[in-house]
């Protein structure tokens, strides 16, 4: 395990949506409108994520961390510009995208008019942290929270992911370094985040298994959420590294760059394709999705 990476990388991708099923994970609604119902905020959460950090960029000092966050500028605005096209796909499927942004807007805007400034950072440190511990998930074993998804679909996650993980620390950084820092602010940070994760998620969670009709079967979601939030479920296992947060001394770089991170970025960079790099991590699953 890498303990951090010199520099972020800015990556210029695009995957093929256009054929990507319904469900495209693993056949199953729950799931794949999980990850549906977290992607379609993504763009307007990575601009508000810039601008929170924006808000302190002339206050920090260290020249790495200036390159940094540049750096993250450019990746957030890459990954809303991914999950725009990815939103445009949902919307041909009945889901109503537009008031879905809407109602993210008018809440984002709500925060960014009555909170301070440097809560609004402290949110975006806790969302990234949210962010890169999903991030890991990602890629690690087998990559079973994707394991029998459509390759497009796969990629594009892992893609995202593991530049959530590259540059996990930047939000935090200017927080305790430009911001002055703080425990309380912090920690109550994650806490309101996680809950507002998942007041919004789930209300488009809902509404989009509304438009799959889905919504009378009780057993299919009953399933869907225990692979979720089961005992071994995809976001269960993902507990203790999100409750390091909270423990003093804490910095994003203490879980350093996971193996499968690194060899991703290798891959990356070997091939410059996230499709390639995505087969190349996980060969099995590729070849099962091949023979699919």
């Amino acid at each position: 395990m890498t303990a951090r990476l010199d520099h972020i990388i800015v990556r210029k991708t695009a995957f093929d949506v256009s054929d990507v099923p319904v469900w495209w994970n693993d056949g199953d609604p729950v799931i794949t409108r999980f990850f549906d119902a977290l992607s379609v905020h993504f763009p307007d959460g990575e601009r508000f994520f810039i601008q929170s950090v924006r808000n302190f960029q002339d206050k920090v000092t260290d020249e790495k961390l200036k390159a940094d966050v540049k750096a993250f500028f450019r990746q957030e605005a890459q990954h809303g510009i991914v999950h725009d096209t990815y939103n445009a796909v949902m919307a041909a499927q009945g889901v109503n995208v537009e008031r879905i942004l809407a109602d993210m807007r008018f809440v984002l805007k709500f925060a960014q008019k009555y909170l301070p400034h440097k809560y609004q950072l402290a949110l975006t440190a806790a969302f990234e942290h949210i962010t890169a511990t999903l991030g890991e998930g990602f890629m690690a074993g087998n990559a079973d929270m994707f394991r029998n998804s459509h390759p497009s679909m796969r990629a594009m996650f892992l893609w995202h992911g593991v530049e959530e993980v590259e540059h996990k620390a930047v939000a935090y950084d200017v927080y305790e370094k430009a911001a002055g820092g703080g425990y309380f602010t912090r920690t109550s940070a994650l806490i309101v985040g996680t809950a507002l994760v998942h007041v919004v998620v789930g209300r488009v969670l809902w509404h989009m298994l509304k438009v799959d009709k889905v919504t009378g079967r009780p057993l299919l979601i009953a399933k869907g959420l225990y692979r979720l939030y089961g005992p071994n479920g995809m976001l269960t296992s993902l507990l203790v590294p999100y409750l390091a947060w909270f423990r003093p001394g804490f910095h994003p770089w203490d879980t350093g760059i996971p193996e499968k991170v690194s060899a991703w970025l290798q891959a990356y960079d070997e091939t410059g394709d996230p499709m390639a790099a995505s087969r190349k991590v996980f060969p099995e699953t590729a070849d099962r999705q091949a023979a699919a």
